[in-house]
């Protein structure tokens, strides 16, 4: 029991230090994200394309726990600002893909990038068995991750 205690302080503890972290790197969020004119309903679709690529819209809605008529407008939205696009699936003419368009595309790149580089300049500060810890803890946790996943994917 107490070694269940211990775990749980810890993983409260970690969760704790990542929002406070979160909360110093806020004001460097990248302005690219922050001038765009979407909705965080939007944005998430946006997310969700950038990391998954094309979707089914039934998909989109289905990962954003919304109904299809409520995608389909907020991806309607996103289609007339010119960051996705619609096209039909070649092999099922009734399905309806969405992906990003090349400006929707290069607008979350960057915003990954702005990140990326963030971090490179936290991570260059620490030193070299600090970092050694941080990458076996992020591999373990990686690891946790792709295992729920396949997981997830049998059942």
């Amino acid at each position: 029991m107490a070694t269940t205690d211990h775990k749980e302080r810890l993983v409260g503890d970690i969760l704790s230090l990542a929002d406070r972290l979160f909360r110093e790197l806020l004001p460097t969020v990248p302005q690219d994200i922050l001038s765009l004119d979407v909705t965080m309903p939007q944005l998430k679709i946006l997310l969700v394309l950038y990391v998954g690529g094309s979707r089914r819209m039934s998909d989109i809605a289905s990962q954003l726990d919304v109904t299809l008529p409520t995608a389909t407008n907020l991806v309607d939205r996103l289609v007339e600002k010119a960051y996705v696009v619609r096209e039909d699936d070649p092999d099922d003419r009734r399905v309806v893909l969405c992906h990003l368009s090349e400006q929707g595309e290069e607008v979350l790149r960057n915003v990954w990038h702005s990140a990326r580089v963030r971090c490179h300049e936290l991570l260059g500060a620490m030193d070299s068995p600090k970092l050694e810890m941080f990458a076996e803890a992020l591999g373990a946790m990686y690891e946790v991750a792709v295992g729920e996943r396949a997981t997830a994917a049998v059942n």
